[in-house]
């Protein structure tokens, strides 16, 4: 066990894929192969959530059919290997502005240089990835769960002030935290050992699943398939694009830039675009305190476009879900006013603070006119060419002689 210790840190990064989870979460970031050595140098950090930890069919797949090596599956790896830079993912799936963009690098940073032997240099260049999607959404979800205390009142109702004092409030807690660099935390090999008996055990010992065997939260349209709804007794399609020249059906529930106040059910819980400002601060004050605690580092924002604005939707309407899967239809129309409308939002607060702004939009709807970047199954995440797409966008930041900053558009 004693030279499990020693050995165990030293090879971490050359650990399979497979068995990556069973590492302490706080220290991952050493054993991702999106490097050349274990502690990287003058390297580019990752922050955000699922498409920063590079969620999707290409990830499954590669999970489930290669049991040796760490191939590539996410934007780290493959900016790494189109720039031989280091590239390390602090993203967390399902993580918010507060946890993706500030928590989670400001907590592994502090944890793993409080490790015996452990020394991480702060990162030169961050890529802080916003996905419309749903992160607006969930900046608003933190803001519901964690304001309970001020009672029945909704985040708007609140005010700033008492958001801002919450926020200042969980900043210093992050800061502050006691590390408790233990012996058992510094047993990296042993607890590394009890986590895969633990997950070995839940493999054999798997608990019921809400799911039964073959079903899938997301619903597969073949390709030509269109869905038509009746709007006012008139037959409408739905989710039709053009691909390759053709207009082909894409599957109903897709995520899409946010939208307030449209549907009964969002009517009624009372959302309104002032959700979406309050959201942005959130988003906005998580940047501007991880560039204060990394001030060499350069700040890159990189807006993702959600499934709908990927594509060149032919369809008069679209079928999609925001805050809490709230299913709805919405005019194609509507829907590009509102991804234009935010990504001028975020652009805006990039220019003022002096932080590049990549909008990767035009480059991903460009390669969708010839093909899928989503999917088969995973519709809420690239599949391995839209990654690809998504990187080759990245790497141009990094291939030019001299890293100016970049203010992109906003138009399709």
């Amino acid at each position: 066990m004693a030279l499990g210790e020693w050995l165990f840190p030293k090879f971490m990064d050359k650990l399979p894929l497979r068995l990556y989870g069973l590492v302490d979460k706080k220290l991952r970031i050493l054993a991702q192969s999106s490097k050349k050595t274990q502690f990287p140098n003058e390297y580019i950090a990752i922050t955000g959530d699922s498409y920063a930890v590079g969620a999707g069919d290409w990830s499954t797949e590669i999970q489930r059919s290669i049991f040796f090596g760490s191939p590539a599956f996410s934007a780290a790896h493959l900016i790494h290997e189109i720039t031989g830079i280091d590239v390390v993912s602090f993203g967390r799936a399902g993580a918010a502005s507060f946890d993706g963009i500030w928590s989670e690098p400001v907590s592994q940073f502090l944890y793993i240089n409080s490790v015996r032997g452990y020394k991480l240099s702060p990162p030169k260049n961050f890529l802080i990835f916003f996905y419309e999607g749903n992160d607006v959404y969930g900046d608003i979800r933190f803001l519901r769960q964690n304001l309970k205390a001020t009672g029945d009142k909704q985040p708007e109702q609140i005010g700033l002030k008492k958001i801002q004092y919450f926020l200042n409030t969980e900043f210093e807690k992050q800061l502050n935290k006691n590390l408790n660099n233990s012996l058992w935390e510094n047993m990296i090999f042993t607890r590394f050992l009890f986590r895969g008996a633990s997950n070995l055990m839940k493999e054999w010992f798997p608990p019921n699943k809400s799911l039964k065997e073959g079903d899938s939260p997301y619903k597969v349209v073949p390709k030509g398939k269109v869905n038509i709804t009746l709007l006012d007794g008139k037959a409408v399609r739905l989710n039709e694009a053009l691909i390759n020249g053709k207009k082909i059906g894409l599957p109903i529930n897709l995520q899409a830039p946010p939208q307030f106040g449209l549907t009964k059910f969002q009517k009624k819980l009372g959302l309104t675009d002032q959700l979406i400002e309050l959201s942005m601060y959130v988003f906005n004050d998580s940047i501007t305190r991880l560039a204060s605690f990394f001030p060499q580092a350069k700040i890159n924002i990189i807006y993702v476009p959600s499934p709908i604005s990927s594509y060149k939707i032919v369809s008069s309407h679209i079928h999609s879900r925001g805050y809490m899967q709230d299913a709805d239809v919405t005019e194609t129309k509507v829907v590009e006013v509102k991804h234009i409308k935010l990504c001028k939002t975020i652009k805006r607060f990039a220019k003022l603070n002096n932080f590049s702004f990549v909008n990767t939009t035009k480059s991903l709807r460009h390669a969708a006119l010839s093909d899928f970047i989503h999917g088969p199954v995973d519709w809420d995440h690239f599949n391995k060419r839209g990654y690809k797409v998504l990187s080759n966008d990245l790497a141009k930041l990094f291939l030019v002689k001299k890293e100016d900053i970049r203010m992109d558009n906003c138009v399709y």
